[in-house]
């Protein structure tokens, strides 16, 4: 039976019913995402929350939630501020974000990687507890990951992770500006320089990239490096949707399937005695 149903086509229909769900909520559709202190050296800590920036899919505007506005905001000199000062300006950045979650929490909320309490919307959360702030809740089947819904539609070895992350290597792929957006490495140095204009500009692309990704998929135009015999599987459902999905072997299919008709017909009509 493993011949005629493939777990590899469940996990890509899977992926194709939640790309659906997103296309046809599009209005209720936002993306997000958010950098942080660096995951080393801070001694278990939960890594303090830098800048959150949401887009709004239906409109195209998108809310950035930073340190650096916030000290903008305050009168705050980030070069020589203190740890409570910016312990201030991260609770009143998270609260405003709190308050944004609130009014949109059954929005559906696209992300990247954002799954977990080291990163992630229970990350966020932890954080608005340490400063003293309100927290907030999504629901679970409002958060999309996008790397996952990937993973579903095309496997997950849908673009190398060396050198730059998964992000930015997709977006390079699809020719995806990604002005200004750091790597990790590069946001952990920019933290550590007290740089956070630079992390809340990298927020902020980011944000697009994945936007932007997000709109490729839907249009069916994206690129991605897994090989086609392992998107669809071996199995013969799989071999069938490659055929399918693959315009020149679809033309060669039917080629073949008319050539053995024409072939086989004197010999049906012969069978059953209809021949002239």
């Amino acid at each position: 039976m493993g011949f005629f149903r493939s777990n590899r086509l469940d996990e890509r229909q899977q992926g194709l019913e939640k790309l659906n769900q997103l296309r046809n909520n599009r209005n209720k559709t936002l993306v997000i995402h958010y950098s942080c202190e660096s995951f080393f050296n801070i001694e278990g800590r939960t890594p303090r929350v830098t800048s959150i920036c949401v887009k709004n899919r239906a409109s195209g505007e998108t809310k950035a939630f930073s340190i650096h506005l916030q000290a903008q905001f305050k009168k705050i000199n980030l070069v020589n501020a203190t740890v409570q000062d910016i312990d201030l300006l991260e609770k009143e950045m998270l609260s405003e974000f709190n308050l944004y979650v609130k009014k949109h929490n059954l929005y559906y909320w696209v992300h990247w990687n954002m799954r977990n309490a080291s990163y992630g919307f229970e990350a966020i959360a932890n954080r608005c507890r340490i400063v003293g702030g309100k927290t907030f809740s999504i629901e679970d089947e409002h958060k999309y990951d996008l790397p996952d819904l990937l993973g579903k539609l095309f496997t997950y070895k849908f673009v190398e992770h060396k050198p730059s992350g998964q992000l930015l290597n997709m977006s390079n792929l699809n020719t995806i500006s990604t002005k200004d957006a750091l790597t990790g490495l590069e946001e952990a140095t920019a933290f550590s320089n007290n740089d956070y204009l630079k992390l809340h500009m990298s927020t902020m692309r980011k944000v697009e990239m994945i936007d932007r990704i997000l709109t490729l998929l839907e249009q069916g135009t994206i690129k991605q490096k897994t090989k086609i015999r392992d998107i669809y599987g071996l199995s013969l459902l799989g071999v069938f949707e490659i055929v399918k999905n693959t315009p020149f072997m679809l033309v060669i299919w039917s080629l073949l399937v008319f050539i053995l008709g024409a072939a086989m017909e004197p010999v049906i009509q012969r069978i059953y005695g209809t021949a002239n």
